[in-house]
């Protein structure tokens, strides 16, 4: 009888523990994908549109590709870190910050290098390639350490309110009638690069210093104006035979013979290898023009 109370007691207590280490797997809750913080995205076609959700951070490894009749929606507050020679492809609509038809930008979108020690050049960049789409933008956003960090061709997206820094390039703009305006582009090489004849860019209002070059140009249609183009080793250079208009810019003084130091254009034979033409650049603004360049300082703390 002893024994067979013994016997039932340990039947009861190995099925209480087993019971029990029952219940706890079956209450276990491991976090599901779409619940982590981070998403790795690595030679990726986006399938169909997508917004990323801002409480994450996104990866990029190799091209993130956006095909036609496919729309990427980066909203702000979300951060996208790119992997050496990490390339962001739209061939599609790339809508990236605040939308342009509303008031003011309350957050910044971050695009950067995943290297510790960053460098310029660490990853390729965007690039608009050939979309014809007038619905891109990019407005609101700090984009640094890219070879060229917005390379634009044959499409006109708004590039506004953006802070482009530690760039090799930060914006070339290739058979583009794009608006860049209301930026900071600083320490880059080259600031902004313009190629082609038959589109008229328009480059206005924002702040380009502390470039070795403010503004390459090789497309005389451009419209540069209203710019603060101060603190640059060369202001602008002038790459093509015609002649170039640009107004109302600000070169850092209202000294006649220094603006002309800070470009390079005919009046330079011993700095240039081909024939040229003339950059005129009067009139110029006598002082810093107030409303130019990128008007949220205060959101850049902690970037």
């Amino acid at each position: 009888m002893k024994i067979r109370l013994i016997y039932y007691l340990f039947i009861f207590c190995h099925g209480l523990v087993i019971g029990v280490g029952c219940t706890t797997q079956e209450t276990s809750n491991p976090l599901s994908p779409e619940e982590t913080s981070e998403v790795v995205l690595r030679d990726h076609r986006l399938p169909h549109n997508e917004t990323w959700d801002p409480e994450k951070t996104y990866t990029v490894h190799g091209t993130l590709e956006i095909p036609q009749d496919i729309t990427l929606n980066i909203p702000p507050g979300t951060t996208v870190k790119f992997g050496q020679d990490a390339l962001l492809s739209v061939r599609g609509i790339l809508k990236v910050g605040t939308p342009v038809d509303q008031d003011r930008v309350i957050r910044l979108v971050h695009l950067t290098s995943d290297n510790i020690r960053p460098t310029s050049g660490d990853w390729t960049g965007i690039l608009f390639d050939h979309t014809h789409d007038l619905e891109s933008f990019i407005r609101g956003a700090v984009l640094e350490y890219a070879t060229i960090a917005i390379d634009i061709k044959t499409t006109s997206p708004t590039v506004s309110e953006c802070t482009l820094r530690h760039n090799e390039t930060a914006i070339t703009l290739d058979g583009s009638d794009a608006l860049i305006q209301h930026n900071d582009i600083l320490d880059n090489h080259i600031g902004i690069r313009t190629i082609g004849r038959q589109t008229r860019p328009k480059i206005q209002k924002n702040n380009i210093t502390k470039n070795e070059t403010g503004i390459f140009c090789e497309n005389v249609q451009s419209i540069i104006r209203d710019n603060n183009l101060n603190a640059n080793i060369f202001a602008l250079r002038l790459n093509v035979k015609f002649d170039l208009m640009v107004t109302n810019n600000w070169w850092g003084n209202s000294d006649t013979a220094k603006i002309a130091e800070v470009i390079v254009d005919a009046a330079d034979p011993v700095l240039n290898i081909k024939q040229i033409g003339t950059v005129y650049y009067k009139p110029f603004a006598n002082t810093r023009i107030a409303d130019a360049g990128f008007p949220y300082p205060t959101l850049l703390t902690g970037l």
